[in-house]
């Protein structure tokens, strides 16, 4: 019946509105507050537009419930109630992916599951991670012990030691918002949708995803390396004023092109037009 088309997904919506409503509410406020995942806002409504383009697939393929849901939806359940109890606020937010999984399989089945998979799996994109569990302070070290021999190998006089690097005329301390970490989520992100948008061979298109992370991994070595450069010539105060704001808009700009030149170095790899 037509009618179920509108009203089970409303159905499902206001069930899980109401049984994760403070996860929501913590989800918009990271968005809002924290610059590691202010693109979050943007991540529910590409999986909608994503989805929105598949009315066609879906309306083709019948309606075949599966008791496979329930594998998803009893331990996806868990999970947010042990998110809710023990104040595990991510662990909350990846259980609702489950759950969604969860609930189209137990009502419509896996034919139409395979068909969503793709921006159900994406809205993993928009639940935040604490930086303790990204390696943010090995990605600070890391960048900073770079940064400092690439200067070098232009002459100029830069010891590392940890985090800090050292100039003759001042010293920074590269803290975690300058890890790379902001870079490598927002990258993985646009690599994601970038790949999933690609025609060509699915190995292909893994490698255009996993190449974001080296990506912006180098593109934030040479951020840190051109703001020594420019402390080294006009002082920290010109360094971590206007241009340490300019490179990091920079820095993204750069990665955006590397991460489009290694998805047409592989040649075949189009724009899949329906999506459009």
């Amino acid at each position: 019946m037509k009618s179920d088309r509108v009203i089970v997904p409303l159905s499902i919506i206001l069930l899980i509105s109401l049984l994760y409503f403070r996860t929501f509410t913590w989800l918009i406020e990271s968005w809002t507050n924290d610059p590691y995942y202010s693109h979050g806002f943007l991540v529910p409504l590409i999986s909608g537009y994503v989805i929105y383009k598949k009315q066609a697939t879906i309306g083709e393929v019948g309606r075949e419930p599966s008791n496979i849901g329930l594998l998803f939806l009893i331990p996806g359940l868990l999970m947010h109630g042990i998110g809710q109890f023990w104040t595990i606020k991510f662990l909350s937010g990846f259980s609702l992916i489950i759950v969604i999984i969860g609930l189209i399989l137990l009502i419509y089945g896996s034919e139409i599951m395979k068909t969503v998979l793709f921006p159900v799996l994406f809205l993993a994109f928009m639940v935040p991670i604490p930086p303790s569990f990204m390696f943010s302070f090995e990605l600070q070290t890391f960048s900073s012990i770079f940064a400092t021999h690439l200067v070098n190998l232009f002459g100029i006089a830069a010891i590392n030691a940890g985090s800090e690097i050292h100039l003759e005329s001042c010293s920074f301390v590269v803290g975690a918002p300058c890890s790379g970490l902001r870079s490598i989520i927002s990258l993985l992100s646009l690599a994601t949708i970038y790949a999933y948008i690609l025609e060509g061979n699915i190995h292909a298109r893994v490698f255009v995803v996993l190449s974001a992370i080296p990506i912006a991994i180098f593109a934030n070595i040479l951020r840190i390396s051109s703001i020594l450069v420019v402390a080294d010539i006009y002082g920290s105060d010109a360094a971590m004023s206007f241009f340490h704001n300019f490179s990091g808009l920079l820095s993204f700009g750069l990665s955006l092109l590397m991460l489009l030149a290694v998805g047409r170095w592989f040649g075949r790899l189009k724009i899949r037009e329906e999506l459009f």
